[in-house]
């Protein structure tokens, strides 16, 4: 990628990489210095992802517990609630989760406005981690995503 193709898409607001750094241009920088960058890889949350809004809204940096294999049952309130990666036909979900039998529910937060579960085969899912935030954008009716789209079902 030479310099006119990176200033474009930088200029492009349309591009999720404009849209990424215009809700990162808030972060004071220093509070990057307090992360422990060997503890595990980072996760960003997508412009689109609404599943765990307003929690970790769109644009949140996650960091990835590899070591987290198993969902932990229980009774928690929400914000104490654990939140996994999880991969699901090549697609990741950012949520609560919880293992009935051979089903696993991926659980969204209850004001996000997606659905309350989605329901896959256990087998078929993947456990990536837990994660756990580093910095998340403030929620605002602004930068709640659209609604559920049929494209997660």
């Amino acid at each position: 990628m030479d310099k006119r193709e990176l200033t474009a898409i930088l200029q492009n607001p349309e591009s999720a990489t404009h849209r990424l750094l215009m809700m990162w241009r808030e972060v004071p920088l220093l509070l990057m210095l307090d992360v422990d960058w060997d503890r595990g890889p980072l996760v960003l949350i997508g412009t689109a992802d609404g599943m765990m809004w307003p929690l970790l809204p769109p644009g949140s940096l996650l960091q990835l517990d590899q070591r987290v294999r198993t969902i932990t049952d229980g009774a928690f309130s929400e914000a104490e609630r654990p939140v996994y990666l999880i991969e699901y036909r090549n697609r990741f979900f950012c949520c609560h989760a919880q293992r009935r039998g051979d089903t696993l529910r991926l659980i969204s937060h209850r004001e996000s406005g997606w659905p309350t579960a989605i329901s896959v085969p256990f087998k078929e899912a993947r456990l990536r981690g837990q994660v756990t935030p580093i910095f998340r954008p403030l929620a605002t009716k602004d930068n709640a995503p659209k609604r559920y789209a049929a494209a997660y079902r």
